[in-house]
């Protein structure tokens, strides 16, 4: 294998909030804490050593034994396990979906990145420690989103009733068909028998989904000393009661994070808003699912249930927290009561709602993290790689719009040289000249010459469609092949990091691949790593 960074193409990013984000503009500071370096993480280190207490310490390290303890798991991450009893060690914590397989190749890159800056700062600090920690979000329900993963350009799809339960209480039943299905899709490269042994021990019938998840990255990412966390438990959760409560009294998410969201639209105006606050921004778990909780008229309404009061649902949430279940915008500070951590390293849509939420931890007296935009990166197999060399054109091209790396392609070997928006420029600077003489002639040329204008830069634009076709034409070969590499880094036109798996990787290069990644992954840069397998 070997690997390059290529510069991320900021015309895709298209949102200002995460361009000033990445070029740590101080107009950001308004949303977050401070932009990662050394300094900040080192800062906030010592403010978590004095906030978070030995009593959340003790609380995590016995609910993650527990987790683990039908589990096998490293050496390195049991040390690490215990060492978070201790008031110098943090967390680098990223967060994803419970998807099948891991889902898509992003979920392997945010770990791998979460360990990376671990790693080096390990390296660099004397005083702390950090461990890095995936967080399962194990608590939603939209059992659609997570029931499905593509390879080998196959859709396998595991269609059970969920009945609106939290993904990760739901059984592994029914489940042989899409096992079968996701074996028969991965290429028959040399490590192909080593996934399907991971397959077979992760993915047991009558497990929950939780389980499964856990031992299945927890195979891949152990020997890095990766921590896995399902918050869904009753002791993390009793950790949670005071901001549950101020969610009763005061209706803090909703009121604070309205504010913020409203503070970033008057400074951004592409910013886009991820999630709506509810009145109240958490769910009940019952019998019959995860259930929102409506406020109306002084009473506190759970669909398909009961009716509260305000007192009733206050002492409900004192005696049974685990009956309660943060929405994904009042999850961060729930991620930030159960963990000590001090950096969340997320994609652009996760730091888009995280931003949502300044104002509401400090509402509720919680440190902020810091962020940290998640890296991409491209998995090039040996064909496309030579595929690529012999198209001529450098891979970042391949990163942007299809249509501008075709366009670039025909300009680049085209035999004519003509700038069609410098010709349609000069006709409009002629045809301003010749109103300006009719202004001061006869005013009633003004319609002729506007016509006039408007067929002329019909006719150039026809010109162009004409010429475009005619090139087209001639570099067809070349073209198409073009389309096959684009096609395959952005399969369905959606960035392969976002749609395809992992599994066919893995079976050519086994846990190389994933060491790989870990090693060449970048943590201070937000450059785009391609990694190709051809040795």
């Amino acid at each position: 294998m070997r690997s390059q960074t290529i510069q991320r193409d900021s015309k895709l990013i298209e949102d200002e909030l995460i361009e000033k984000f990445i070029s740590q503009d101080k107009k950001v500071l308004k949303y977050i804490d401070s932009f990662y370096s050394n300094e900040s993480v080192k800062k906030h280190s010592e403010n978590k050593s004095k906030n978070f207490t030995k009593e959340q310490r003790q609380i995590l390290v016995k609910s993650l034994k527990s987790q683990y303890s039908n589990i096998d798991i490293s050496k390195k991450t049991s040390e690490n396990i215990s060492s978070l009893s201790e008031s110098n060690t943090f967390c680098i914590t990223t967060g994803h979906q419970l998807n099948l397989f891991t889902g898509p190749l992003m979920v392997i890159f945010k770990i791998a990145q979460v360990i990376s800056i671990s790693n080096q700062l390990n390296l660099d600090s004397k005083n702390f420690k950090y461990v890095p920690v995936l967080w399962i979000a194990s608590e939603d329900h939209d059992f659609e989103e997570i029931s499905e993963v593509n390879l080998n350009q196959k859709n396998i799809k595991w269609e059970i009733n969920s009945n609106n339960l939290p993904v990760g209480e739901i059984e592994i039943n029914n489940f042989k068909n899409v096992l079968k299905d996701y074996k028969d899709s991965i290429i028959d490269y040399e490590f192909k028998e080593k996934i399907e042994e991971i397959i077979d021990f992760s993915y047991k019938e009558g497990d929950a989904l939780s389980i499964s998840t856990i031992k299945f990255i927890n195979s891949l990412f152990s020997e890095h000393g990766l921590i896995i966390i399902d918050a869904n438990k009753k002791d993390l959760k009793s950790l949670f009661i005071d901001q549950l409560k101020n969610e009763i009294d005061n209706f803090s998410c909703k009121e604070n994070t309205t504010y913020q969201i409203s503070e970033l639209k008057k400074d951004f105006e592409s910013y886009k808003i991820q999630v709506n606050p509810s009145d109240i921004n958490f769910f009940k778990l019952t019998d019959k699912g995860r259930k929102r909780i409506r406020y109306d008229k002084n009473l506190f309404n759970v669909d398909d249930e009961n009716s509260y009061n305000k007192d009733e649902i206050l002492n409900l949430i004192d005696r049974s927290p685990e009956l309660f279940s943060p929405n994904s915008i009042m999850r961060p500070l729930y991620q930030e009561i159960v963990l000590p951590n001090v950096c969340y390293v997320g994609g652009p849509n996760e730091l888009r709602y995280w931003m949502q939420l300044k104002t509401y931890f400090d509402d509720n007296k919680v440190q902020f993290p810091i962020l940290k935009l998640r890296n991409s990166a491209y998995i090039i197999d040996s064909k496309t790689s030579k595929k690529i060399k012999n198209s001529g054109i450098e891979i970042k091209y391949f990163t942007g719009e299809l249509n501008e790396l075709i366009k670039y392609k025909i300009d680049s070997n085209s035999g004519f040289k003509i700038n069609f928006d410098s010709l349609r420029s000069n006709l409009s600077s002629q045809f301003d000249e010749l109103r300006k003489v009719s202004l001061e002639t006869d005013k009633s040329f003004i319609g002729a010459l506007n016509a006039q204008e408007k067929k002329q830069k019909k006719g150039i634009d026809d010109l162009e469609k004409k010429l475009n076709k005619a090139e087209k034409k001639n570099h067809e070969a070349e073209i198409e092949s073009i389309r096959s590499i684009y096609n395959y880094l952005n399969p369905r036109n959606i960035n392969q990091e976002r749609y395809l798996n992992f599994g066919n990787f893995y079976s050519c290069k086994g846990p190389s691949f994933i060491n790989y990644i870990v090693e060449k992954i970048s943590i201070m840069d937000d450059k785009i790593l391609i990694i190709d397998l051809e040795d």
